[in-house]
């Protein structure tokens, strides 16, 4: 091992784990303190706030953590019985998983519509989308995803949406196995593997989103996969594990192109790995990952220029203008919320890309020198954008199913009562509960790690930092954290693991006390 590669590795890696440490303190307080929240019969995603219970969350996990100390008493964890809880959460991640869809049989709306109709279009020779400002002459990096939607389509017949949301089913059912292989990889623990099946179960928002039919929920199922394939890397320098790794980032960047947050996470702890361990196959590796999805998107952009008979295939509004919406003030909404802006100034700039960009950048440059010139106001900007964001603890599963079901006829009074009636603020209790869980458990992780080398568990914490970090400058929008905080999952198994360490050594800490004496009654 190259002792100096190491000590640089040590140092670059508080880079981004002391700020993930605050960022989480910062979470953690306000997920304790308020929730986050969407109203029924909106036209417009518009977060809410109101007040939390401190007690009630804090008391619901010391619940939790006793409880599981009064299990490992009972029943010693071995080989057998994680590998039993695991089967059981994956069991019931599927089982819940399908319960949600057949309760509330919701269609699609918003963007998945577009991309449903681009892709029932295009089976029949008609692209109409690529041209006169429709949905991927403006969206144009969509390509990939209409392309999925097509085969679906063309293999069991149009807007076959069950078959669609059975494919979030495997996604999930993906996510749920890998974050168990994930974390024996990391930490070899059989007891942290059963606190991770136990939070698996208490996954709610990505249940929900099992009805949720876009891209987001089945690329999850591939960019967890990939994060596994390099930890695994990482740990036995198997070459061949690119070849997995490369399929899964390829497939869930085709799916989701905000999943190119997760690679750059992978890329720059495979380049940390090549400065401490001098393995210069991990240059092979990144790149490889990097190429695979230009590649892939770059044929199937060129199938469609064929396809459609296009000069070329659409700019579409270019990635900027997410960031320059991303930074823009806004009362009614929240602040770098969705407004219109990305299409409008495409539009404005006659679809003209270096025009667009060009806009954007000024507007860019005139909030970076609001924020600059009043430091006050930057603050509370970039807080009230981070809990309208970080701090929806459904991550507008439920608004989502409400919009979704708007499109459905006949519903079950079980589905209305979830979506309309009293049932919606149980889910939303549950949620919220489970989303200071987490985010607790994630925090002590990373306090825990911040001072180690291992790369392998650096991987997962930069994965979400990067999530936070992106989206301090990217368009705000609950349902984009989804996908890091479901990460946090992992983290959140070994920080409990070892607060329950702590719980069991206090009848030593306070002898004589009634804990001891409560300790020992159970």
């Amino acid at each position: 091992m190259n002792k100096k590669g190491t000590t640089l590795v040590y140092i670059l890696t508080l880079f981004y784990m002391i700020p993930l440490s605050l960022i989480f303190i910062v979470n953690v307080l306000t997920s304790m303190l308020q929730t986050t929240y969407m109203e029924l019969y909106m036209d417009i995603e518009k977060p809410f706030y109101k007040s939390d219970n401190p007690v009630i969350l804090l008391l619901v996990v010391i619940i939790f953590i006793v409880l599981y100390i009064f299990y490992s008493k009972k029943h010693p964890i071995t080989k057998e019985t994680a590998v039993a809880i695991e089967r059981i959460s994956l069991i019931f991640s599927v089982a819940i998983s399908l319960f949600i869809i057949f309760l509330f049989r919701v269609g699609v709306a918003s963007d998945g519509a577009a991309v449903s109709i681009a892709a029932s279009e295009f089976l029949n020779g008609k692209y109409s989308s690529f041209f006169n400002n429709n949905y991927l002459f403006r969206y144009s990096h969509q390509s990939s995803l209409v392309a999925f939607w097509e085969i679906i389509y063309y293999l069991f017949g149009v807007e076959n949406f069950i078959v669609l949301q059975i494919i979030n089913v495997i996604a999930i059912f993906s996510v749920v196995y890998f974050f168990h292989r994930i974390t024996f990889e990391l930490f070899k623990n059989y007891d942290i593997q059963v606190i991770l099946s136990f939070l698996c179960m208490g996954m709610l928002p990505l249940y929900l989103y099992a009805t949720y039919i876009y891209g987001d929920i089945p690329g999850m199922g591939f960019i967890v996969p990939a994060v596994y394939f390099v930890i695994k890397y990482l740990n036995t320098g198997k070459k061949r594990l690119v070849l997995p790794a490369l399929v899964c980032v390829t497939c869930a960047i085709l799916l989701k192109s905000n999943n190119f947050v997760i690679l750059a996470a992978i890329i720059i702890i495979l380049l940390l790995h090549l400065i401490k361990e001098k393995d210069w196959f991990a240059i092979v590796f990144a790149a490889a990952l990097l190429i695979g999805p230009v590649i892939s998107s770059s044929c199937i952009n060129a199938y469609y220029v064929k396809e459609a008979g296009m000069d070329k295939f659409p700019d579409g509004a270019p990635k900027i203008a997410w960031v320059a919406m991303g930074l823009q003030e806004n009362d009614y909404i929240e602040n770098g919320w969705f407004n219109g802006y990305n299409c409008a100034v495409y539009e404005e700039c006659g679809f003209d890309t270096a025009r667009t960009k060009e806009a954007c950048m000024d507007s860019i440059k005139e909030s970076v020198s609001t924020f600059v010139s009043h430091p006050k106001y930057a603050v509370k900007f970039f807080y009230k954008k981070f809990v309208s964001q970080w701090n929806d603890a459904g991550f507008q599963a439920q608004l989502n199913i409400e919009w979704n079901s708007r499109h459905s006829e006949n519903q079950s009074q079980p589905a209305l009562y979830f979506i309309y009636g009293n049932g919606r603020f149980v889910l939303e209790w549950l949620m919220n509960v489970y989303h200071f869980t987490v985010l607790l458990g994630a925090l002590v992780f990373t306090v825990c790690n911040v001072r180690k080398t291992s790369l392998s568990s650096a991987l997962v914490a930069l994965c979400v930092f990067g999530g936070y970090f992106f989206h301090i400058f990217w368009e705000a929008k609950g349902r984009y954290g989804l996908g890091y905080f479901v990460m946090c999952v992992p983290m959140a198994a070994y920080g409990f693991w070892r607060l329950s360490a702590v719980v069991k050594r206090l009848p030593e800490i306070f002898p004589g006390t009634f804990i001891k004496t409560f300790m020992k009654s159970r």
